[in-house]
This record gives C-alpha cells, sequence and structure tokens, in this order.
C-alpha cells in the first residue's frame, strides 16, 4: 500500500512570510510545495509565476510541484523547470497532445503529471497517458480560487482512475486538490488518493500550527486507509 504524502499548496501560504512558512513546512514533513499558475483564461485569475519558484528554491530541497492551470501548457515547461520545478502538472484539457507533452516534460527534466477538471471524466485520460505519467491530479473544485466547496462526485472520480490504474498495474500515484481537510480526507484515501494538497481548509489554518495541520491531515489520512482496508 503506497504511502499517502501530504503536499502544501503555496498559493495558500502567507506571501509575506513564505521562507518561513517553508521552513515550518519542511520540519513537519510535507512531501510537495505545490504552486497553482494561471493565465487569466483557464481560470479568471493569476497566480506566480517563475520568479516565485527561483526565488524560493535556494530555501528548501522539497520537490516543487507546478500546477500550470492554463491554455497551451507547452509553452511554460521550460521555463519552469529552469526555476526548480520537479514536477509539471497539465490539463488534459488544455494541450492537443497531452502524451507528447508528458514526453516534453521528461526531457526538460521534471517529472509529468495530468490533471483533470472537475467537469471532466476520468475517461478522459487514456490507458497509455496513465503509462507516461507519474501522477494524476484531481481537481476536486474548480481551479483559481481558495475556499470552495468540495465536489461530492471527486470521490467516484478518484475511485475509477484507482482501479484503472491498479488493473493496467501501473504505479502512477493520485493526488486531489480543493476543500482538502480532515473531513474529506478519509474518503479520498479510501477512494485511492495517496497525494493531498493542503490549502486554506485543511493546513494553513489560523487557528492551529502547520505542524499541528500535517499530523490532523495525516491521522484523516489513517482513517481512509483503515476504512479502505475493511472493505
Amino acid at each position: 500500500m503506497k504511502e499517502v504524502l501530504i503536499s502544501a499548496s503555496i498559493a495558500c501560504a502567507d506571501f509575506g512570510h513564505l521562507t518561513e512558512q517553508i521552513r515550518e513546512l519542511e520540519e513537519a514533513g510535507v512531501a510537495l510545495l505545490h504552486f497553482d499558475v494561471v493565465d487569466g483564461r483557464f481560470a479568471p485569475t493569476f497566480i506566480m509565476g517563475p520568479p516565485v519558484l527561483a526565488s524560493l528554491r535556494p530555501y528548501t530541497k522539497i520537490p516543487f510541484e507546478v500546477h500550470l492551470a492554463c491554455w497551451n501548457p507547452e509553452k511554460y515547461v521550460e521555463q519552469f523547470v529552469q526555476a526548480g520545478a520537479d514536477y509539471i502538472a497539465y490539463h488534459v484539457e488544455a494541450t492537443t497532445d497531452p502524451g507528447h507533452l508528458a514526453e516534453v516534460i521528461r526531457s526538460a527534466g521534471a517529472r509529468p503529471v495530468v490533471a483533470l477538471r472537475p467537469e471532466t471524466s476520468s475517461e478522459a485520460i487514456s490507458d497509455a497517458l496513465l503509462a507516461q505519467v507519474d501522477m494524476v491530479l484531481v481537481l476536486a473544485v474548480h481551479p483559481g480560487f481558495a475556499g470552495q466547496k468540495f465536489i461530492p462526485g471527486t470521490v467516484e472520480k478518484i475511485r475509477r482512475l484507482a482501479h484503472r490504474i491498479e488493473s493496467l498495474g501501473l504505479r502512477c500515484l493520485i493526488e486531489v486538490d480543493g476543500n482538502i481537510n480532515e473531513q474529506t480526507i478519509p474518503e479520498v484515501v479510501e477512494a485511492g488518493a495517496r497525494v493531498l494538497i493542503g490549502g486554506t481548509s485543511g493546513l494553513f489554518r489560523k487557528d492551529r500550527s502547520l505542524k499541528a495541520s500535517v499530523q490532523i491531515m495525516r491521522e484523516a489520512a489513517c482513517r481512509g486507509i483503515q476504512e479502505g482496508v475493511r472493505m
């Protein structure tokens, strides 16, 4: 059974104290730092860019995952890899040849991740593409804005993907983003998610420390695994 990893959504961090928060996240054992990059067209807002990654890269060894929530993501791969990205997530809806883009990302020195908007069926990712990527990013909310409600159909989408991945004998992980907290974590983990991206509702909380939030997320993940074992 694959370990459950906690990822931190940097778009939800305190931008006035980013380096301090990254040190706290590192001490808490966070496995990934997740950077949302939005172009104002794929989603109606703008979030971060290569200079943010480049400025933070010297402060931590935690792998960086860049989520390109933008059209024609192939145009941006090289500059984000140069800025320090270890993983590049792109949307199957946003490029004409998602298989080729996975190859481009790997050739550039990063690991490819394919992403799905909430309204997109898991079947939009072919078996061949599942074999090319390291992870599948399932969005439980619409991209671009924090504080949205978890979309219930996400759990069944994760379950279908997990069954396909297992039946194909593949090793790619499923990660989930959007209102991921102690209430939603058990059900997404039971369905097959193994990378949990924490934002405002689960990780960057004003009522507790980052270390406490990571611990609470891990405990919720353990409940989900135990539920899956019982089933």
